[in-house]
């Protein structure tokens, strides 16, 4: 009978209790204070800083967003920068090409030599994991000055630096 009561109470009790509640799991976000209002200074070519930092050096690179037909890397804040000395596409007199960011008219060795990964970390060291493509303007074709830290370098052409600052310098127009 006890047993039967107790059932009862502890049934009642939890049909009207609420259900505990689980704090909202805030979604991933690259931080508003990575984007600065000013250029960071010394910016250099992609292809210098690629010539010459190590990892873990801090550097600055002046450079525009783009290097394939998909420059951002999907649910990741990666994406590909470019040498600004490159043309891109839209800056060949006459060429329609649909996707002007993807330098196809580049070859593979200047592609190498002049384009490097790029990525916002969270404190894990990861990318984090949000798109980074139309955050601040940041869109193919844009001019960028980034400062970061040098990741990851090897002798396959692998260059890839973690964002501090980047300032967004002109709007891309496609």
């Amino acid at each position: 009978m006890i047993t039967a009561l107790l059932t009862t109470l502890v049934t009642l009790f939890l049909s009207i209790a609420p259900p505990p509640t689980t704090p909202p799991v805030e979604a991933p976000k690259i931080p508003d204070s990575v984007f600065v209002t000013e250029a960071p200074k010394d910016a250099k070519s992609v292809a210098t800083v690629k010539k010459d930092a190590k990892k873990g050096d801090t550097v600055v690179i002046s450079a525009k967003i783009g290097g394939r037909a998909e420059p951002f890397v999907k649910n990741r804040a990666m994406f590909m920068v470019a040498d600004r000395s490159l043309k891109s596409c839209d800056e060949i007199p006459g060429d329609t090409c649909g996707k002007p960011w993807d330098y196809c008219c580049e070859t593979p060795e200047s592609k190498k030599l002049n384009m490097v990964t790029v990525q916002f970390v969270g404190a894990d060291g990861k990318p984090i994991k949000v798109g980074a493509q139309g955050s601040h303007a940041l869109e193919p074709l844009a001019l960028v000055v980034i400062e970061g830290t040098v990741a990851e370098k090897d002798d396959k052409g692998n260059f890839t630096v973690n964002i501090t600052k980047i300032f967004v310098e002109k709007e891309a127009t496609k």
